[in-house]
């Protein structure tokens, strides 16, 4: 299904340096998303990277976190006991030696991790000044390291992330009563919180030539049907009509394809339950494209109240 029965080039607002998010006009493969869908970029940053241990430890996924905390808290518990063993174990009330240095080796790892964490069995304790000092260091260590791993749970779970669902696929189909045709995708709030001043913006990316011929990266603000709303309790579907001012316009799904086109949102509102604004970006290509095709409402009325199914938010029914 062809968006016109006729083709022509793109005569609207230009696709201007001023359009461009930040990616600039060298990426021209057409292969490789500028923007994932979970809202991240799609560049992979290789040398020259300054480590921050804060930032790292706060940004990094959930399971490497848990990994790393692990690691540590076994590796300096390790030491611990290894120094414990170089004094020996003589100097531990209660720690009778197991003949293997294997065995030996866990008695005074399980003293430091009682030490480290403060439990204190009572089972085993320090005898002489060495020890004494070892332990008091182990317990200080042990103090500051859940401190400072409270604090890192504590970042990790105020940071302010919008609960903002895509649509898996962006619709072309006709728009109300008119001769033109609309592209429309559908967002929807995940969570039961109030986001306020809701705002959107869509950008358009394709691959072109210049006037060397050489590949270059065009951008260009997409106009919408409805840029903000000021309360987000239902679905949303973004709309932007294919008018003279589209680059959209007499195109069809062969020529679009050959654009190599990318469709990249931005989505910023203020979250009440944070108390700040809130962002969330995906994208969509040509695959993720549907041409004569309509989103399901995904709301209606029962017993008093409006049910918003959200399992509906991909649901497309035939156009009629």
């Amino acid at each position: 299904m062809k968006l016109k029965d006729i083709t022509s080039s793109f005569s609207g607002r230009s696709a201007s340096p001023e359009n461009d998010l930040g990616f600039g006009s060298g990426i021209t493969s057409g292969e490789d998303r500028l923007i994932n869908r979970d809202g991240s970029y799609n560049i992979l940053r290789r040398g020259g990277k300054a480590w921050r241990p804060y930032q790292a430890l706060v940004e990094m996924s959930w399971l490497r976190f848990f990994a790393l905390i692990t690691a540590i808290y076994i590796v300096v518990n390790s030491g611990f006991a290894l120094i414990y063993l170089t004094i020996g174990l003589e100097y531990l009330s209660g720690a009778e030696p197991t003949g293997s240095p294997a065995g030996d080796f866990f008695v005074a790892f399980f003293f430091s991790v009682q030490t480290f964490t403060t439990v204190g069995y009572g089972a085993i304790s320090p005898t002489g000044i060495a020890a004494n000092i070892i332990a008091s260091i182990d317990a200080l260590v042990g103090l500051m390291g859940f401190a400072l791993a409270t604090g890192l749970f504590f970042a990790r779970f105020a940071q302010p992330q919008s609960s903002i669902l895509f649509s898996k696929k962006a619709v072309v189909r006709p728009y109300k009563d008119t001769p033109y045709e609309s592209f429309q995708f559908q967002i929807v709030n995940q969570r039961n919180n109030k986001l306020i001043n809701l705002s959107a913006k869509v950008s358009m990316s394709w691959v072109d030539k210049d006037e060397k011929g050489q590949k270059v990266r065009r951008f260009t603000l997409l106009e919408l049907e409805r840029d903000k709303v000021l309360l987000f309790p239902l679905n949303w579907v973004l709309v932007h009509i294919i008018d003279k001012d589209s680059p959209l316009w007499q195109k069809t799904p062969e020529e679009l394809q050959a654009m190599c086109p990318e469709f990249l949102v931005l989505l910023q509102g203020y979250d009440e339950t944070f108390a700040q604004d809130v962002h969330a970006n995906s994208s969509y290509i040509f695959k993720d494209l549907v041409w004569g095709k309509k989103f399901r409402r995904m709301y209606f009325p029962e017993e008093g109240h409006t049910v918003l199914e959200l399992d509906w938010i991909d649901e497309l029914e035939e156009e009629v």
